[in-house]
Parts: structure tokens; sequence; C-alpha cells
């Protein structure tokens, strides 16, 4: 990466690391907090949905506003919104509040894949990957911080996190504000004539190809992986009787080997096995990590299992995105990766009201074990997509 592009990298880094932060606060705690209003499974499920559900309908939107308007006003709008939400989170007294505040949070959730197209403005092919590599090492971070800091600060009630999340979110916002720099020349941006928004572009890109098949195996990664999202805290305190203090221990966990895995490792393999045959690696180290959680016992091979996820989600989530802006023009950046998000959106919002039923019905495994399948499924789809796209 050019050494002039060091201040904007150390900054989205920072901006995504600290807006990670706040969300992590309260993504373990959501499905205690609906719990205390009687909801059952399926609702928490869909109550996890609803939050992607309104991100599937905005993500190219906003993605298309910041190719055209510039990255960072959009940014900023993103991150009121997310301020907002937690502020309803923290005054909720019913039901219908908390669907609110996740609802709002998800009409304006396109702070991920705006920084990522920021990030493919900064880099070039040989780069992306490892800068996307960066951005998930932020994730990482924020989940190893945040989930861990608000299972200590829910002792002193809900809102108190949701709080301290609106906090972090208004930070984040001022950080953007004062030293993110625009990467989008926006002269050439608003004149351009492609930028009309209209849901037929979501076609236009689902036909062309490579596109085409990352963004179905992002939804299908997405699927597999919010099913286990979903229900993990309540199958956490199913099986383990814990609660959010040690739910927060394992998304710290998880966001340390996050952090290592695509701070350390990550560029070492794709300079090895290439983007492509990396993608189809981390697949069936996702669906083995789904099936040892559903095997679960005892703590060590439940560590084990969530390595085995992290693993392959670490090196699925770079090599998608970076691959996806590999053929498409700069000022397409945003507008293609915000409909790869909402690809994983639309994931998000099947798989918990999916997995919530199977709780429910079924068994608490039968979310793990059906996670499991779908990334078996999505291996063979995709090792027999490229392999069509190669003979063309």
């Amino acid at each position: 990466m050019q050494s002039n592009n060091n201040s904007k990298l150390i900054t989205i880094f920072l901006i995504v690391f600290i807006d990670l932060l706040g969300f992590g606060l309260i993504l373990p705690l959501l499905p205690y907090i609906a719990e205390s209003y009687a909801a059952n499974p399926l609702i928490i499920g869909i109550l996890s949905a609803t939050y992607s559900l309104f991100q599937f309908i905005a993500g190219p939107i906003l993605g298309r506003l910041s190719d055209r308007y510039g990255r960072k006003k959009i940014l900023i709008i993103s991150q009121i919104g997310s301020v907002l939400g937690y502020l309803i989170l923290a005054t909720a007294n019913s039901l219908p509040l908390l669907f609110l505040s996740r609802i709002i949070d998800g009409i304006t959730g396109g702070n991920i894949s705006i920084a990522q197209a920021y990030m493919a403005d900064i880099t070039d092919k040989k780069t992306r990957a490892k800068g996307m590599g960066l951005l998930g090492a932020a994730f990482g971070l924020g989940f190893m911080l945040g989930p861990a800091t608000g299972g200590y600060l829910s002792r002193f009630g809900f809102a108190v996190p949701a709080l301290v999340a609106a906090l972090i979110g208004t930070l984040t916002t001022l950080m953007t504000i004062f030293f993110l720099k625009e990467t989008v020349n926006l002269k050439v941006s608003t004149r351009s004539p492609s930028t009309k928004l209209s849901w037929e572009k979501f076609r236009q890109l689902l036909s062309k190809q490579p596109i085409g098949v990352l963004i179905i195996v992002s939804f299908l990664i997405s699927l597999g992986f919010a099913g286990m999202q979903g229900t993990y805290a309540i199958w956490a305190q199913d099986t383990f009787n814990w609660g959010p203090s040690q739910v927060g221990s394992i998304f710290a966990y998880i966001g340390i080997l996050s952090i290592i895995i695509q701070t350390q490792l990550l560029h070492r393999l794709i300079s090895y096995f290439g983007e492509k045959n990396l993608l189809i690696i981390s697949l069936p180290l996702l669906a083995l990590g789904f099936l040892f959680l559903s095997l679960t016992r005892a703590l060590p091979l439940h560590l084990l299992a969530n390595f085995f996820i992290v693993l392959g989600n670490s090196l699925a989530n770079p090599t998608l995105n970076a691959l996806a802006t590999e053929n498409i023009e700069p000022s397409e950046y945003g507008e293609t990766l915000g409909v790869l998000q909402s690809a994983s959106s639309l994931g998000r919002i099947i798989g918990p009201a999916m997995a919530g039923e199977l709780y429910f019905v079924i068994g608490k495994n039968a979310p793990f074990q059906l996670s499991a399948i779908i990334l078996v499924l999505t291996t063979f789809y995709l090792n027999s997509q490229l392999a069509k796209l190669r003979r063309q």
C-alpha cells in the first residue's frame, strides 16, 4: 500500500474499530433484553432479522449515494442513525420500541460497506484483500473488547451498554467529520450518467460474472452464519448456563482470533493459495466449526469449534470483498459492495428467524447442523461455478 495512504488507512481503521466496539457492546445482549419482555426464541430470531431486513433495502442505496456524493457524507449520516438507534434502545420500555431501535439502525446501517468502499478507493488489486483484512481486524478488535465490556456493563442494567454505545457512536461521527479525508472525485461522480438509484442494478450485477456468483455465495455464507449467531446466546444459556458475561468472554476470544488471523495469516495465505482458492478453502472450515459446535458438551470442543468458525469467516469475507471489486470501475465500488452487503443482510433476515424456529421445534443444536449443511452445499456450488468460468 502506498505510504501517502497511511493516514487514511489508520483513520478508517480507527473509525471501524470504534464503530464495532459500540456495536459489539449491544449485539450479545439483544437476546437477553428481548427475553426481559417475554420474547421466545422465534421472536428473538425475528428481532435479529429486523436490522438486516432494513439494511438489505438500504444497503445498495447508501452505497450508490456514497459513489455519487462521497463516502464521508453518507458515512456520517449512517453513524448518526446508529446513535439514534442506540438511544432508543437505552430508553426502550417495550418490545415495539426495541424493534424500532433496530429498524432505525438498519436503515442507516451502511457503515461497513461504505468503509469497505473507502478501502477499495485507497488500495489497488494487489493490496485490496490485505486492506479488507485490516478492516476485518478492526472488526475483530471491536468484537474482542465490545461484548466483554457490554457483558460487564449489563450488571448495571441493559440501558447502560446502550448509552455507552451511543457515546461511542458519537465519537466515531466526530472522527469522521474532522479526520476522514474524502476519496471520491465529487465533480466527476455527480456528473456520472450511471448515478440513478435502481434495483435494476441489483439484477444486472447478479447476472454479471463473477460478481453474480460472489453475491450468491455471500448470501449463503451469511445465511449459515446468521442462523448460528441468532441463537447462540440462548444456546449458551441452555447448554452451559452462561449469562452475558460468559458470552461476552467468548466473543472476546473470537475477536482475538480474528485479529491474529487477519493481520498475521491472511496475506501469507493469499500469496500462497490466491484469493479464489482461499475463498473455496474457507467454506468447509466454517462447516466444520458449525458441526463441532452442534456436538459441544464441554468447553475445549466449544473453543475448537469457534476457532474453525473464526478461521473460515476471517478468510472468506476479505477475499469476497476484494474479488467483488476486481473488475469494476471505482465509481461503482460503493454500490457493488452495498449490493454484496444486501446479499449478506438477506441471509441475516432469513437465517435467525429460521434458526429460531428450528431451535424451538426440533432442538437447540439443529440451527448449527443446518448451518454446516448450508456451507457444505455452498462449497460445491462455488467450485462448480468457478470451474464453469475457467472454461469460458
